[in-house]
């Protein structure tokens, strides 16, 4: 007969089940009006993290037998590989989405088949009569730690790449500002990183009283993980800041050190790149993009943009909205998506906003 505090364990694997299934619940039918309108562009990778939480409920077998042998070995499993996948889940499906970073989506549904399979062995094993797991636990215990550190590797790659698209996303240096909700960015990151530390702690204490006490730690992270998500953080004005995209000490400097042929040369060598070689057409193109490929500093290329060119923003969203009108002039019949997609804007938002701003008018 199992003791008080076993039960203490299973109540709490339940307060955690019950926790994702709510949260699960408002990720998928709430959100905010009028918004809900274009859940995939306000709410990126909703469908993938409901379903994410709602696998919780594998869990069943250890809240209710938490003195089982395999019961213990499911919640492990499930809060090692499992927990860290959706974490990846988590971060690609809405940060990939945000970043039109299609590439993500086959290779991490395809990484998570082998661990659905697994999660499905033990979860099969747990619900079989009898103990299973115990006399082969230094096999399921290599299996468990073996998938781990992948899934782990795996996670802090996803990290780095979100960290890395935050690090970037700024509006003086964008010239199709993503929307990337830089802030949610950051406070993702640190949630993710607490939880590494929680998951690998319950895995390797192996004490049912320690993960009881990560599970009710990780289902308050899964609350401020909804509570970030639910709202449109992708629901801000583009407005041009006034000093774009450099201050004016900046601007003054190559005005200071480049002579006028000089000036003239690194201008000439900005048209190429941005208008000849056509790199307006990239959604992302950067300020430090142009000034690599033009194989000048970075400061000289800000201050003759903005002076001699009205703005990195204005300059290239500009040439944008010409061979969007273009490309309407010459095919009239083209899609209003295809002819978005081919002037290098990110969004319909994007450029109906830019358009707004640069020229006044909604467009077609």
């Amino acid at each position: 007969m199992a003791s008080s505090p076993t039960y203490l364990y299973g109540l709490a694997a339940m307060a955690y089940l019950t926790t994702c299934l709510v949260v699960a619940a408002v990720r998928w039918f709430h959100m905010c009006k009028p918004y809900d309108r274009n859940p995939h562009y306000y709410y990126p990778g909703r469908p993938f993290v409901t379903i994410a939480w709602l696998s919780a409920i594998s869990l069943l077998p250890y809240v209710l037998h938490p003195e089982s042998g395999d019961a213990w070995y499911l919640a492990r499993f499930y809060f090692l590989p499992v927990t860290l996948y959706h974490f990846i889940l988590l971060l690609f499906s809405y940060f990939g989405s945000v970043m039109e970073w299609k590439q993500w989506t086959k290779p991490t549904v395809i990484a998570g088949v082998p661990i659905a399979l697994c999660l499905l062995a033990t979860l099969g094993l747990a619900l079989w009569p009898g103990e299973q797991i115990e006399s082969r636990m230094a096999t399921a215990n290599f299996i468990l730690y073996f998938i781990g550190l992948l899934v782990t590797a795996v996670c802090i790659s996803s990290l780095s790449v979100v960290l890395v698209w935050a690090n970037r996303f700024d509006p003086d240096e964008y010239s199709n500002p993503a929307d990337f909700p830089v802030k949610t960015a950051r406070r993702w990151i640190f949630l993710v990183l607490l939880n590494l530390v929680f998951c690998w702690t319950g895995a390797l204490l192996n004490n049912p009283a320690v993960l009881a006490v990560i599970q009710l730690l990780i289902a308050v992270c899964c609350v401020l993980f909804v509570i970030t998500a639910l709202h449109p953080n992708r629901n801000r004005s583009i407005e041009e800041p006034k000093a774009d995209p450099v201050a004016d000490t900046t601007t003054q400097v190559y005005k200071r050190v480049l002579t006028k042929q000089k000036q003239a040369e690194i201008l000439a060598a900005i048209i190429t790149v941005v208008e000849e070689q056509e790199g307006y057409l990239e959604p992302h193109l950067t300020l430090q993009d142009v000034a690599n490929r033009c194989g000048y500093n970075r400061t000289y290329i800000a201050g003759l943009v903005k002076s001699e060119l009205g703005g990195f923003f204005t300059y290239v969203n500009q040439l944008r909205l010409n061979h969007a009108d273009r490309l309407k002039a010459e095919n009239p019949d083209i899609p209003v998506g295809e002819m978005i997609d081919a002037s290098g804007f990110g969004s319909y938002t994007t450029y109906y906003k830019i358009r707004r701003q640069l020229q006044g008018a909604d467009g077609d």
